[in-house]
């Protein structure tokens, strides 16, 4: 996630094999810089990339003066990002009322959303399902804790992670974990994204360039994984609807399902790779 004050940095994401490229307006810029930063870093937004990265940006919350400039300096400005990170979503009317004002003229952005607080994981399955706009849900676990007066520990926000994944799996998108704040603490990084992947999280924000190798690391599936999946969806296909027997195991439609989505995931990482590989030649 790259300040607005500083997009300079923004291509950095390109070179270091990340998933997802957002100018953020929101918590790194002080208030007082806020129109600085829309006027600095919306031109990088006015065309759109067709190199697999997924331009987002992170406004302020809708419910906030500066939310509101950010979305109407959007449509102004022709500036037509992939993705519009929500922060602070507290309801699924929030989502609503953006997509009225959005309208056809960001008609193809989606939107990737922050649970962040009491009120936004009280509402995470109304907020989930509000629109299809609503491509992932994103556990902001920082502020979540701050509201809340507790501590980042793994068993402390275990509960908020598990509401969030239930809520994303019923409306069929993908979640993605909290950042991990502890920059040199490569240990620590890897460590609680095995945990994250083992709960179910398919990707984390980053918020330094260096963190962002090992995070696709550990969420890539193991080559393993990946070519059960094949022989299973290959299975399916050849039993032409027929009941699918994988080395004696029932492949019913849950299995198929798995198998689709790590594939798709597996595929998502490595064109990453191949993005990464590309501009280092």
């Amino acid at each position: 996630m790259t300040c607005a004050l500083h997009v300079q940095r923004y291509e950095r994401a390109w070179e270091v094999g990340a998933d997802i490229a957002t100018i953020d307006f929101e918590d790194s810029v002080p208030m007082v810089s806020k129109e600085e930063a829309r006027r600095l870093a919306l031109p990088f937004l006015t065309n759109r990339a067709s190199d697999g990265v997924v331009r987002a940006v992170r406004i302020n919350s809708l419910r906030t003066p500066d939310g509101l400039r950010d979305v109407l300096a959007l449509l102004e400005s022709g500036a037509c990002p992939d993705a519009l990170f929500l922060p602070k979503v507290g309801s699924a009317q929030e989502i609503l009322i953006l997509e009225e004002i959005l309208g056809e003229r960001l008609a193809s952005t989606f939107f990737l959303v922050l649970i962040e607080t009491a009120a936004g994981l009280y509402a995470v399955e109304e907020i989930a399902a509000a629109s299809p706009r609503v491509r992932a849900l994103v556990f902001g676990g920082a502020d979540f804790s701050t509201e809340l007066g507790i501590t980042m520990d793994w068993e402390h926000l275990f509960y908020a992670r598990s509401r969030i994944l239930v809520a994303a799996s019923r409306a069929g998108i993908p979640a993605m974990d909290s950042p991990y704040f502890e920059i040199g603490n490569e240990g620590g990084l890897r460590a609680e994204t095995e945990k994250s992947r083992a709960l179910g999280f398919l990707g984390r924000v980053a918020v330094h360039p260096r963190q962002i190798p090992i995070i696709n690391e550990v969420y890539a599936p193991e080559p393993e994984s990946v070519d059960r999946a094949r022989r299973v969806v290959a299975a399916v296909e050849k039993s032409a609807g027929q009941i699918a027997v994988l080395e004696g195991q029932m492949i019913g439609p849950p299995m198929l399902l798995a198998a689709r989505r790590l594939l798709a995931r597996s595929e998502r990482i490595e064109a990453a790779q191949r993005r990464l590989r590309l501009v280092r030649a």
